[in-house]
């Protein structure tokens, strides 16, 4: 073991020449929107990006494929997934290990030497004390970029796409915001709001140039206002994760370390009233589902079902034709 974290400290006291900035935040916030800005802005996101995807993201995640799969890895590892909603607990050690040497030869291979990059995927918030530690081994000065957006519009969105219940994606953006905001806070950060960033690009962008002292060029700015399709009319709110989730995205517009702070030991008291049969069921569940994906992608991988598919598809063409 000491020789294994020998290895992942190797580059302690050298010299950081690598800025990186990490667009962080909750699904359906923005991040893909900035990360296209800081494209165009010249920031380098790396060799292997999603492409787009009609009726989610139409012009483009600007989300690095293999960043993706590596996150994905992680969260399976530790019986998690994106959308789970209770807080993500500590991870072993020994994955942790693991999975530094994996991602230190990640960012070698996908950013090289290039002295400033950026990287985007929402997951990397909820992985977020992980990641730091990479970027810390790897001697790569972090610049996190925290996207915000309405808990109530994040809500309707993924209602909109994925049938969540208010109260799970509430959850979700809770968890996702919370990491975010209180492991990021160590170093150079900027919030930006999604409602800003739409109606006045320039200026919510502003702050993020400048720290990163890079000369914007004249041209079409990736933001359209027609990203955002999601609007909730202000009303008056109840319920306790509403209130709590409103109160957070404020706290953080505010930069308000002491209020956040608050309403996490407040979230802490919400998730630990959740009965303890209802948390052993979700953890039986997500267990169950890692489970069977991975069974099926291995049998999808297989020689057996390659050889075998060729036929199935000439049998399915046999037995549906009309005589």
């Amino acid at each position: 073991m000491k020789s294994e974290n020998n290895n992942i400290k190797q580059h302690k006291n050298a010299v950081r020449t690598q800025k990186a900035v990490i667009v962080i935040g909750m699904h359906r916030s923005g991040t893909s929107a900035l990360s296209g800005e800081l494209s165009r802005l010249g920031v380098f996101m790396g060799k292997h990006l999603l492409k787009p995807q009609k009726g989610v993201n139409d012009k483009g995640f600007y989300e690095n494929a293999h960043l993706l799969a590596l996150n994905e890895q992680l969260l399976d590892r530790n019986q998690l997934s994106w959308d789970y909603p209770l807080l993500p607990p500590p991870f072993p050690e020994s994955i942790s290990a693991k999975f530094k040497r994996k991602s230190l030869a990640f960012l070698e291979k996908e950013y090289g030497t290039a002295p400033l990059w950026g990287m985007k995927d929402p997951r990397v918030s909820i992985l977020l004390p992980f990641w730091h530690e990479v970027f810390q081994s790897a001697d790569i000065e972090p610049i996190y970029v925290l996207m915000i957006r309405n808990p109530l519009e994040v809500a309707a969105s993924l209602h909109k796409r994925d049938k969540f219940s208010q109260d799970k994606s509430l959850m979700l953006w809770l968890n996702y915001n919370f990491f975010s905001y209180l492991y990021s806070g160590k170093n150079a950060r900027v919030v930006i709001d999604f409602e800003q960033l739409l109606e006045h690009p320039d200026s919510a962008m502003e702050p993020l140039v400048s720290k990163l002292a890079i000369d914007v060029e004249q041209g079409q700015s990736f933001i359209d206002k027609s990203l955002k399709r999601q609007v909730v009319d202000a009303v008056e709110v109840t319920g306790i994760l509403p209130t709590l989730a409103l109160d957070l995205y404020r706290a953080i517009i505010d930069d308000n370390k002491p209020k956040v702070d608050s309403l996490f030991e407040q979230y802490q008291v919400y998730q630990s009233s959740i009965h303890p049969v209802l948390k052993e069921h979700l953890q039986q569940v997500q267990a169950s589902e890692v489970h069977f994906r991975h069974r099926f992608e291995n049998l999808y991988d297989s020689v057996t079902w390659q050889l075998v598919r060729p036929l199935k598809k000439l049998e399915s063409m046999l037995t549906t034709r009309q005589f």
